[in-house]
């Protein structure tokens, strides 16, 4: 009896045993597995990082060929703004242009004197048009504006308003005069007695090779008599945002590049640079 039971024990011992390298042999596998899923995401983030950069380059020495003609004028019926599809041998990217100085630039919020207040008028009329509160700019007094985010720190500036702000507003230098011929009509509504009808028809009747100078888009039927103010107004533009969306073996990102064309060299440079899942919306949506 005694022996029939050391053998079961021995017995039950070898089973356990088998049992525990089974285990073990299943979790190596499955680091394994994990191992080369985890490699094959690198590679496969990697390609589509590759081609992404690929798009941006070619985008970036496009926009060099047009400087000289955008020194002149900036308008959407020029190539810089017809978006493109490329096929690149790692795979498929698309390339569109925005004219960033078509936004309203936060600049002028901290800047003082007369162009301060005309920035902070136009800014509440923006608002109000979006049917936000103007909210107190109190807590940007003395401060310098990096970035569309520092509006959080503004009362009643919440997550949600800012992404409803966002499409419609930029950072850029002060002397970066909003655009006229590529201003949506929100940002137009924001000049001085021009109501949403009225900012409307400017859209609808710019005119294709876009107006040559400010004092001809102020010389509109549609503006006679308003006052609107040329102050902060161009018909130009150096700052322009890149939409490169990658498709690269069933998976897709965006990359985002702010360029700017050096107003002496008319080089393009790259002055920020962010990936994403997810697509941005653009004031034209």
């Amino acid at each position: 009896m005694s022996g029939g039971r050391q053998g079961g024990l021995a017995l039950v011992t070898i089973l356990l045993v088998m049992a525990l390298l089974t285990a073990l042999v299943a979790g190596m596998l499955r680091s394994h597995q994990w191992a080369i899923g985890g490699v094959g995401r690198q590679i496969e983030a990697s390609g589509m990082l590759q081609l992404a950069l690929a798009g941006e380059r070619q985008a970036v020495s496009d926009l060099r060929r047009q400087a000289a003609e955008l020194s002149q004028v900036v308008h959407a019926g020029q190539s810089w703004a017809r978006p493109r599809t490329l096929m690149l041998e790692q795979g498929l990217v698309r390339v569109s242009l925005e004219d960033l100085a078509g936004r309203f630039n936060l600049a002028g919020l901290v800047a003082s004197g007369t162009a301060g207040t005309l920035s902070q008028a136009r800014w509440e009329r923006l608002c109000r048009s979006l049917k936000i509160e103007p909210p107190s700019l109190a807590p940007l007094a003395g401060k310098a504006l990096l970035d569309p985010v520092q509006l959080l720190t503004l009362p009643g500036v919440s997550d949600a308003v800012l992404a409803r702000l966002k499409p419609w507003m930029v950072v850029l230098p002060l002397e970066a005069g909003l655009n006229v011929n590529t201003a949506p009509a929100p940002v137009l509504g924001a000049l001085e007695a021009v109501s949403p009808s009225t900012a409307q028809r400017l859209v609808e009747n710019r005119p294709e090779e876009g107006f040559p100078s400010v004092q001809r888009f102020l010389a509109q039927p549609a503006l006679d008599g308003l006052g609107t103010r040329s102050d902060g107004l161009a018909v130009t533009s150096r700052w322009f945002r890149l939409e490169v969306q990658a498709d690269y073996q069933g998976r897709r990102m965006y990359l985002y590049s702010d360029l700017e064309i050096d107003a002496l060299t008319q080089q393009v440079q790259v002055v920020r640079r962010f990936f994403s899942a997810v697509r941005e919306r653009t004031p034209d949506e």
